[in-house]
């Protein structure tokens, strides 16, 4: 059992509290633009907050969290979303059920990188967006991505199939962050 997945209560209102900058959350579903139709899925979705802003834009939400405390509290307060408690290693989703993938400051959780992406890859419809954003970090040390962890990224979403993949730095407030993103092609 990772550190994640026994948070106590005291660790979930520690987070959050410190977790209540909302910009960020907003940006990621601004970038994603789900709208009535699309269906997001956020892997690592802590309290909910990407998946109530998904909702506020008319998209469906769903959610996965490796703590049970966070799964139960992102139900509560987001209730419309469909939140199951889970690993990007291994989503409990089938093949292709979302328009977009969200992973929020969690990618550097991950216990398998490689594993995760391919399951993101494997549920991501065709025509779907894949968006990873982490803390842009000047070095390797951290929670967060580099320039070059972002270049090794996008060359992973590459041989897993992901076409018009895109590295870009994000600011918001005080915070600068690293999106990689791309799409799954759609069948000719």
């Amino acid at each position: 059992m990772s550190e994640i997945e026994c948070w106590s209560p005291l660790q979930v209102w520690l987070y959050s509290v410190f977790s209540r900058d909302r910009r960020r959350r907003e940006k990621v579903v601004e970038i994603l633009a789900p709208g009535p139709g699309d269906h997001l899925l956020d892997i690592g979705c802590g309290l909910g907050q990407v998946l109530d802003a998904a909702l506020r834009r008319g998209a469906r939400a769903s959610g996965i969290d490796p703590s049970p405390a966070m799964v139960r509290q992102a139900r509560r307060r987001v209730p419309d979303a469909h939140v199951e408690l889970g690993s990007a290693e291994d989503v409990p989703f089938p093949d292709r059920a979302f328009s977009h993938v969200a992973a929020l400051d969690t990618f550097h959780h991950w216990a398998d990188r490689g594993a995760g992406l391919r399951e993101a890859v494997r549920v991501l419809a065709p025509g779907g967006r894949l968006l990873i954003v982490e803390k842009q970090l000047a070095s390797g040390t951290g929670h967060g991505l580099t320039q070059s962890d972002a270049q090794v990224l996008a060359a992973r979403l590459s041989e897993l199939g992901l076409e018009r993949l895109e590295i870009g730095e994000i600011s918001v407030g005080r915070h600068r962050l690293l999106a990689v993103s791309g799409l799954k092609p759609t069948p000719e």
